[in-house]
Parts: structure tokens; C-alpha cells; sequence
């Protein structure tokens, strides 16, 4: 006959423990994670640094549907929104038609506070020297089907900035070769 053993119980945790856990961490990370903010300079970098894969995302797409790609910035909207000639016219109308053809995004805001503003004392970036707070012609770029910047050699730059804290600001530069960089004004200087 076979001896029953006495039950023991080992050490760890049961499955509805770990279930109570796990919904306590998540009740509070609901409640703490959305009164977390990011800083004014963190806001600043984190858009120049989407802009900047934007606009290369845009070059890109131009590249791969050999059509024409437009991108025009709203100052005043504080947003930014790209274009497809879906029609390969070489017209841009602008319509909602073109911005739903591109299928990379329709419309980016800029964050909370964040503004095309370059603050005085900031200097021109050393590349592209030029005034004002957004030194595209139209405010805008066009690349064509090659991913090249239309007409030829259209260059500028895009400050952004939050006008909370002066040191919170940061660029995006477009080259005569369709260049696309962000860089962070620290120190002085620009990075």
C-alpha cells in the first residue's frame, strides 16, 4: 500500500496574489504616470527630433512613390502637414485628398508651449544662416521624386522653442542636398 506523504505547502506566491499585485501596480501607475511632465527643454528636443523624422519619413515617401512631396508649417496652428501628389501633376492643392495619400501622418501639433519662435540672443545656425523663425520660402519644403528639395537648393531652418524657459530651444535644418538634422541650442552654442 502507498503512504500518503504529509501536504506541504512551498514557499511563493499564489495566482490570484499575484493577480491582486498586478492590479494595484497598474491603479497606481493610471493615476501617477499622466501627472509626470516633461520639461520645457525635454519638449522642445523630443519635437525637433520627431520633426526631423518627419521630414525624412516625407523625403522618403517622395523616394518610394517617385511623386512629389510638400510639408508646410502653421506658425500660428503650431503644427506642420505633409502632401502627396498623388496625381504626379507637379500642382499641390493641399487638399485633404494629397495629406490622407502620404499614409505617414496627417497633421503634427507641436507640444504644449512648444512655439516657432527663435528667442533673441540665440545665433543663426552656422550651416544656414538667415532671419526669422522659419527660413523656408513659403514656409514650406518641397521634395521631388527624387528626394531632393524643390526648386533646387532650397534650404532653411525651423526653430522651435518654449518661451517658459529660455534655454529650452532646438532647430531643424533642411540642406541644399535635402539634408534633414535637429540640433539643440546648449551652453551657447549649437549641437
Amino acid at each position: 500500500m502507498l503512504a500518503r506523504l504529509p501536504h506541504r505547502r512551498t514557499a511563493g506566491f499564489t495566482l490570484l496574489e499575484m493577480v491582486i499585485v498586478l492590479v494595484i501596480l497598474a491603479v497606481f501607475l493610471v493615476v501617477a504616470v499622466p501627472r509626470v511632465a516633461f520639461g520645457a527643454k525635454t519638449r522642445v528636443r523630443m519635437a525637433a527630433q520627431q520633426m526631423a523624422q518627419d521630414l525624412e519619413l516625407a523625403r522618403t515617401r517622395a523616394l518610394t512613390t517617385r511623386s512629389a512631396v510638400r510639408v508646410t508649417f502653421d506658425p500660428v496652428a503650431r503644427s506642420y502637414r505633409p502632401y502627396l501628389d498623388f496625381n504626379r501633376d507637379s500642382v499641390f492643392a493641399e487638399s485633404q485628398a494629397e495629406n490622407d495619400s502620404l499614409r505617414a501622418f496627417s497633421i503634427r501639433n507641436l507640444p504644449n508651449g512648444t512655439q516657432y519662435v527663435r528667442p533673441g540672443g540665440v545665433p543663426d545656425l552656422p550651416i544656414l544662416p538667415g532671419a526669422g523663425n522659419i527660413t523656408l520660402p513659403s514656409n514650406r519644403v518641397d521634395f521631388d521624386a527624387r528626394g531632393l528639395t524643390t526648386p533646387f537648393g532650397t534650404k532653411g531652418v525651423l526653430y522651435l522653442s518654449d518661451p517658459s524657459d529660455p534655454a529650452a530651444v532646438a532647430a531643424v535644418s533642411i540642406t541644399a542636398a535635402s539634408g534633414i538634422r535637429a540640433w539643440f541650442y546648449q551652453g551657447g552654442s549649437w549641437q
